[in-house]
């Protein structure tokens, strides 16, 4: 056993929500989850938007706080992996969109996000 690099713990939540079939993303007209344009890997995200990710920032999160019995049986590691994601879809006319979501994810201790 080892520890995950933060790379690693990054590459994780990238893959997780890059290989959703639909997005959340906010002001979009008539459809609340497009269907999301995804990119071919990590390495593609990361040479467009260099900037984008983080492992425990600081600051507030988008996700409820740690439960005691979750961090204790590992389904929480306690790091918080913050990616600026770049949501790629067709708006009504086919032209390709994109709009910045943020995602915050937990890890747990298998390093498998939530």
């Amino acid at each position: 056993m080892r520890y995950l690099s933060k790379e690693e713990k990054i590459r994780a939540v990238f893959d997780y929500q890059n290989s959703r079939d639909r997005l959340p993303i906010k002001n979009f007209p008539g459809i609340k989850y497009p269907k999301h344009i995804k990119y071919k890997s990590f390495d593609e995200h990361i040479a467009l938007y260099p900037d984008c990710c983080s492992v425990n920032p600081g600051g507030g999160y988008e996700v409820p706080p740690v439960n005691f019995l979750d961090r204790i049986f590992g389904y929480d590691s306690g790091d918080v992996v913050v990616i600026n994601f770049q949501v790629r879809y067709l708006d009504e006319n086919g032209s390709l969109k994109t709009v910045k979501k943020r995602f915050d994810n937990y890890l747990q201790n298998c390093g498998k996000p939530q």
